[in-house]
């Protein structure tokens, strides 16, 4: 048996259980993933038209014939 085995067996596993204690005191208890909490008051109008994209400069390209879509897509 070496001579230092059995102090540095012990120095071993208390730095391990020392490391496992600190890692278990200072984690972050409210969970990984967090959504953001909005804070601001949004009024209904701004909120109905957030994803609302008919106006011109909204779109790219060209607008298309809806029925003559529907015939070729048939």
């Amino acid at each position: 048996m070496p001579r230092f085995q059995l102090p540095i067996a012990i120095a071993l596993v208390v730095s391990v259980v020392t490391s496992l204690l600190t890692f278990y005191l200072t984690r972050n208890k409210e969970g990984k993933i967090q959504l953001p909490i909005q804070t601001d008051v949004v009024d209904e109008q701004n909120e109905s038209e957030m994803f609302d994209a008919t106006r011109p400069e909204d779109m790219d390209g060209y607008p298309i014939d809806a029925e003559r879509f529907w015939r070729r897509v048939r």
